[in-house]
């Protein structure tokens, strides 16, 4: 069955139990190895099916039945949207604009430092465009 928003938080909850007991199975654990392992009780083991359980349980089940790098997909890193670049860019000229000619280099630096690769976009001239032509999918 696929998780949609229209399912509640319980019937969620018994979704993915349902799905880790499916992995467990297949790997031969019982729930009882599963939660020892873990360090934790069979009854706290049990809370995943109702949802109450922590999240450091959830993950540590997922860690133990290698399912840990699927979170990668669920909430991807976020990545930096060119328009907050251009906000970035045009903040720091401002600065320069009104900075004396001491501060100016500082601001210079800033402009010309060594950061994410998405920042070094901005001191070599990048449009916006050719940003988001170049952006990852």
């Amino acid at each position: 069955m696929n998780i949609t928003m229209a399912m509640s938080d319980a019937a969620v909850a018994e979704e993915l139990y349902s799905r880790l007991e499916s992995y467990r199975q297949s790997r031969g654990m019982t729930q009882e190895a599963l939660a020892e392992k873990l360090g934790i009780s069979r009854p706290t083991y049990s809370r995943i099916q109702k949802g109450t359980c922590s999240l450091t349980v959830f993950l540590g089940v997922l860690r133990e039945l290698n399912l840990l790098e699927g979170l990668n997909s669920l909430i991807p890193t976020p990545s930096l949207r060119p328009s907050e670049i251009v906000k970035r860019r045009n903040g720091l000229i401002r600065n320069l604009h009104s900075a004396g000619v001491a501060r100016r280099k500082t601001i210079n630096q800033q402009i010309n430092a060594p950061k994410e690769d998405s920042w070094r976009k901005i001191s070599s001239g990048m449009s916006v465009r050719e940003m988001l032509a170049n952006r990852k999918k």
